[in-house]
C-alpha cells in the first residue's frame, strides 16, 4: 500500500521552488482531475496517476519556462523509489517515469495511464487563464470536458470548482 500523503509531504519538504501556481494545490488538483479521468477511461492505472500528480511539478525551478522540470520531477520520482518510499514494479514505474519526464512535451501517448496523466495536468490550465482546448486533450474523456467546458462557456476562473461538480451531457 502506497502512503501519498507521506510523499507528497516529503515531496513539498523537497522542493526547489514554493509556487502558488505549481504547488500543493496544484498537485491536489491533478490528482483529483486524474481520479474523474480514471473512472471513465479504460486501463489506468489509479496508482501511477496519483504518483504523477505529485512528481510531475516537484522540481520546478520557477513558475516562467522552465521546460527540464519534467525530467527532474521523474529523476526525483526515481530517487523516492529507490530510497523505498513507494514501491511499484518496473513496468508501472516507466509509466510514472514517462509521464513526469514528457507531460510538457508530448501532446499524447497512446497508453491510457500517460494519457490520463497528461489530461489530468491540462485540466487545470485554468488557475494560469488557459481555456481548456478538446484539441490539446490526450483522451477522448479529457476532449469530452473540454467540450463541454466550452460549450458551458466555463471561466478559467471557476474552472476547479465546475471540475468538481461535473456532470457530463
Amino acid at each position: 500500500m502506497i502512503d501519498f500523503a507521506a510523499i507528497m509531504e516529503h515531496a513539498f519538504a523537497n522542493r526547489p521552488y514554493l509556487s502558488d501556481v505549481h504547488g500543493i494545490e496544484h498537485w491536489h488538483q491533478v490528482e483529483a482531475n486524474g481520479l474523474l479521468l480514471a473512472g471513465r477511461v479504460a486501463g489506468v492505472d489509479v496508482e501511477v496517476v496519483r504518483l504523477f500528480a505529485i512528481f510531475h511539478d516537484s522540481k520546478r525551478f520557477d513558475d516562467g519556462h522552465d521546460p527540464e522540470h519534467g525530467a527532474r520531477g521523474a529523476e526525483f520520482a526515481k530517487e523516492c523509489r529507490e530510497a523505498k518510499l513507494f514501491e511499484i514494479d518496473d513496468e508501472r514505474f516507466d509509466k510514472l517515469y514517462h509521464a513526469c519526464k514528457f507531460h510538457t512535451h508530448e501532446p499524447k501517448n497512446g497508453d491510457p495511464t500517460i494519457d490520463c496523466c497528461y489530461d489530468a495536468d491540462r485540466l487545470d490550465l485554468g488557475r494560469v487563464g488557459i481555456p481548456l482546448d478538446p484539441e490539446k486533450m490526450a483522451t477522448g474523456f479529457g476532449s469530452r470536458i473540454a467540450k463541454q467546458s466550452r460549450k458551458e462557456s466555463v471561466s478559467v476562473f471557476t474552472m476547479r470548482q465546475w471540475l468538481k461538480n461535473l456532470e457530463l451531457k
